[in-house]
């Protein structure tokens, strides 16, 4: 099952939209953020129970709902620039503090639970 999984990733697709990935939290759920290079249409993820490795540019710009039950970084990082961004939800997070560095928000509604 991970191997299909990780391989229709790795492949991606430009008409992926909406990606929802719920994997129990006991197992090595990490999965390279490269995986997403081709999901330039992605506007929605959910995730839980998993984590990324790798560089945060990956992420489609077009993405505007972020749900990631059990985020496991401190703070968001830098290269993880979302300007669309409308709503990102982070419970059971390991988040203490956003950004490091101000950021700028061009969209008026952004809502973040911690």
């Amino acid at each position: 099952m991970f191997y299909f999984l990780v391989h229709y990733l790795s492949k991606g697709t430009q008409a992926v939209e909406g990606l929802a990935l719920k994997l129990l939290k006991g197992d090595a759920n990490r999965f390279r953020t490269k995986a997403f290079e081709k999901m330039n249409k992605l506007r929605l993820l959910q995730l839980s129970g998993v984590q990324l490795d790798g560089d945060f540019d990956y992420l489609s710009r077009k993405l505007r709902w972020l749900c990631w039950n059990g985020f496991p970084l401190r703070c968001i990082p830098k290269n993880f620039d979302q300007g669309n961004l409308v709503s990102m939800e982070f419970e059971n997070s390991s988040v203490k503090l956003l950004w490091k560095e101000n950021q700028v928000l061009i969209l008026s509604l952004v809502f973040f639970c911690i």
